[in-house]
């Protein structure tokens, strides 16, 4: 097959994919609306549970802290 049917046929798909897209123009909207709101959804998700992971660390690290200072100097 020479390079003009290739192209040839690549344009007519390409048309095609064009035509039904652009029928369901309203279809597609809808669902490439729920896509990204489930996408945001989840980003929010993932920030508050890394947010909680920050919290649990920062304590963590202080209550180690507080008990290394009550804990007094070590002698060597």
């Amino acid at each position: 097959m020479n390079n003009w049917w290739k192209y040839g046929l690549a344009f007519a798909g390409g048309a095609l994919v064009g035509a039904f897209v652009y029928k369901n123009t309203s279809e597609i909207r809808a669902l490439c609306t729920r896509a990204l709101g489930g996408a945001l959804d989840l980003k929010d998700r993932a920030m508050l549970a890394a947010e909680r992971v920050k919290e649990s660390a920062e304590d963590l690290l202080a209550e180690a802290d507080a008990k290394r200072k009550a804990a007094g100097p070590k002698e060597a």
